[in-house]
């Protein structure tokens, strides 16, 4: 009788033991190893996933332009200026350089203080063509600037000029008219201008480095002068070496009317737009900005 109960106790404690042992292993299974499974396959998922990315310059963006609002223009600006710089791929990008083309404007043509203007006191046999020679600027700068509405001149009469000193760079990749400011021996992104096409002589291959030889302002095919009263109506484009011009876009030809077809539907019209002609075709608008701040003998540097 007593061997029996030993018997049947050693087996009730095999039984507690094993029992213990199943729920210390289910336990270590369902708070240990399950949550670590569960937790690498989440992580598997969210790097399968398109996660959208965290954008800093956004932030470094929305600061900038609360220094603008807060009439702290300068500051503002060189926010945008780091903004560029230090988060080129920032969604924000695009934006901050057209405020930091628009700011730089702004500052150039109105009469706040900017690095080279100065006052200039018109002489006795002064024209506007040589004052814009001697101190390196351009007769639509001078109009511009100083909001003139006759180019009569008068001994004692005060201009702001300022020397041009602008360079072009020009993406043919992203389509786009960088206007470089060069001050001392550095030089820095004034504007930027998107191209409506670039198509580019056949002899000209990127990377390449041309100059601005000539400024072209005409009107029913004659040349005009800053100082005709037809000035303002003209067509104008720059021209640099190896037959790059800076344009506007060439108007569409016209298309025919074609007959009906023998079942009175019409036929396709073709496409005649001549792709053939070459330029950096810009928007008459930006032309003209550019006619007034590039001199001939500016740097044009064509990048990929």
């Amino acid at each position: 009788m007593a061997k029996a109960q030993l018997k049947i106790l050693a087996f009730l404690i095999t039984v507690g033991l094993v029992a213990g042992t199943l729920s210390v292993a289910w336990w270590f299974y369902t708070n240990v190893l399950l949550k670590e499974h569960l937790l690498e396959q989440d992580i598997a998922a969210m790097k399968g996933k398109d996660r959208p990315r965290l954008d800093p310059g956004l932030r470094r963006f929305d600061t900038a332009v609360d220094l603008i609002r807060a009439g702290k223009i300068d500051e503002g600006r060189d926010a945008l200026y780091k903004l560029r710089q230090q988060f080129p791929d920032s969604a924000a990008c695009p934006e901050a350089i057209r405020i930091i083309g628009e700011i730089n404007l702004d500052m150039l043509y109105s009469p706040k203080k900017m690095v080279g203007k100065r006052d200039y006191i018109v002489q006795p046999g002064n024209t506007l063509l040589g004052i814009a020679v001697k101190n390196d600027t351009t007769i639509d700068s001078i109009i511009r600037m100083n909001g003139l509405m006759s180019t009569l001149l008068h001994p004692g009469d005060h201009l702001t000029v300022m020397p041009l000193d602008f360079n072009l760079g020009v993406s043919a990749s992203k389509k786009q008219v960088m206007l470089l400011r060069k001050v001392g021996e550095k030089e820095f992104l004034f504007k930027i201008y998107e191209a409506k096409d670039i198509r580019l002589p056949a002899t000209v291959r990127v990377p390449a480095e041309v100059e601005i030889t000539g400024k072209n302002a005409q009107l029913n095919g004659k040349n005009l002068l800053a100082t005709d009263e037809d000035y303002p109506a003209t067509d104008k484009w720059l021209s640099g070496t190896r037959g790059v011009l800076i344009r506007t876009p060439p108007a569409p030809k016209a298309l025919p009317v074609p007959p009906p077809s023998k079942d009175g539907s019409m036929e396709p019209v073709p496409d005649l737009q001549d792709s053939s002609e070459t330029g950096i075709f810009l928007s008459r608008e930006d032309i003209e900005e550019l006619f007034a701040l590039v001199r001939k003998g500016a740097k044009l540097s064509l990048v990929r």
